[in-house]
């Protein structure tokens, strides 16, 4: 069978589903050589032996011994910490809050395995170990050929990846380590909006301005396109959708939308072949009605709106407002431009 791991004692590991700790501790100490393996293809059942990838030092790889004729390769991910689970929980308790579907651990068809998507466009990556800025940016490439619209990244501190890709930082990490933060508890640095400023000449000028804000706001509105990544000089961020209609208007420069290099050539894998973990903690969320034409598809919303390529948005919501408000909702875009 494609995707299995035979022992020689007769265990069998079928690899679609996560590995225990325990398991992948194991794989990543046994020592197969070609002479006498002891791990062996479930498909052609020729021995393989097991190495760490060169660039995710979380990932370990199944290779058969050379003379084999099969060409199955076995990817083995580090199963998640307890820190990482509530990390990658939280974001889906988040997006359900907002009335959006959320899955974990989901495999794409760019052989990635996504942390988080939610709404079956965005995804998110938390990463607590270590990565290179090459490694971050091949895999968000990959999930992006994979149909996903955009990939972010979360992190405990900066990391190498840090402005390579979209992505931002979990500020409160005592929280995470202890137990599971309650909603809206828990703070990210690493969005940004654009502010105009007087230069020194006098002239009005786009001026940076970095964000604190809820990770529960980003998913938000990452979700519905008011939070965007974009290429801003030589770095990747996340800036707020008014900022950058003011960066624009003022410089006529049109920031251009992140993009890793890799032209979409696949969907997202189907939902059978989709590994979907729902958190392990259950709470109760109502469901999103069903979005009418004409209907703004903003969460909690519901103003009458006209069709963009994002979908029905009102006045306050459509794309470069300069205000967008979540009506009846506390998850809010306050303008943060007065001209004066």
């Amino acid at each position: 069978m494609k995707s299995e791991i035979v022992f020689r004692d007769g265990r069998r590991v079928n690899l679609a589903f996560t590995v225990t700790a325990e398991l992948y501790a194991e794989l990543e100490a046994i020592h197969s050589p070609r002479k006498d393996p002891v791990l062996f293809c479930g498909g052609c059942r020729s021995g393989i032996f097991i190495q760490h990838g060169r660039r995710d030092r979380d990932q370990l790889f199944g290779y058969h011994h050379p003379g084999s004729d099969c060409t199955e390769t076995f990817r083995i991910s580090r199963p998640m910490s307890d820190e990482h689970k509530r990390m990658a929980e939280y974001h889906v308790l988040a997006a359900q809050a907002q009335g959006l579907d959320a899955d974990m651990e989901v495999t794409t068809s760019g052989r990635t395995r996504v942390d988080v998507v939610i709404d079956g466009r965005i995804g998110i990556e938390v990463q607590r170990s270590a990565l290179t800025a090459k490694a971050a940016v091949d895999r968000t490439a990959r999930s992006m050929s994979a149909g996903l619209e955009s990939v972010a990244w979360c992190g405990l501190t900066r990391a190498q990846w840090t402005g390579k890709v979209p992505g931002y930082q979990w500020l409160d990490v005592d929280r995470v380590l202890r137990e599971m933060p309650g909603p809206r508890s828990v703070r990210s640095r690493g969005l940004a909006t654009f502010r105009a400023e007087r230069g020194p000449r006098g002239r009005w000028v786009p001026v940076l301005e970095p964000l604190t804000a809820l990770v529960d706001y980003a998913v938000a509105h990452m979700a519905d396109g008011t939070i965007r990544p974009v290429v801003h000089g030589k770095y990747v961020r996340l800036v707020k959708a008014d900022g950058i209609a003011l960066y624009e208007e003022m410089t006529g420069v049109r920031l251009q939308p992140y993009n890793p290099g890799r032209p979409v050539t696949r969907a997202l894998a189907p939902t059978a072949e989709a590994l979907c973990v729902r958190p392990s903690i259950t709470i109760a969320h109502s469901i999103a009605p069903v979005v009418k034409p004409g209907i703004c598809s903003t969460p909690n919303c519901g103003q009458p709106g006209r069709l963009y390529p994002a979908g029905w948005r009102c006045d306050d919501h459509r794309p470069g407002a300069r205000v967008a408000l979540c009506h009846g909702s506390d998850l809010t875009i306050p303008s943060t431009v007065t001209r004066r």
